[in-house]
């Protein structure tokens, strides 16, 4: 393996945990959401709000690109 596949190697591993700590804040939140609609109420209709968040925490999200966040540099006329 020469460096240049060595580097895309390392590139593509951050960009895999990245996204994995991406899911897994993603999925904490989801799962502390349910668990406290599910102990305040007694009610079955909650029922179908906990099955929603449910879906949804499980299709995944894209985080956010850190390079679009950033300020252009101002070029020099």
């Amino acid at each position: 393996m020469n460096i240049r596949q060595r580097e895309m190697r390392v590139i593509r591993s951050d960009h895999i945990r990245a996204r994995a700590l991406h899911e897994v804040a993603r999925l904490r939140e989801a799962l502390s959401l349910i668990a406290d609609m599910a102990e305040t109420s007694t009610s079955a209709m909650t029922l179908p709000d906990i099955a929603r968040i449910a879906r949804t925490a499980i299709v995944g999200s894209t985080p956010a690109d850190p390079h679009l966040g950033a300020e252009p540099e101002a070029s020099k006329h």
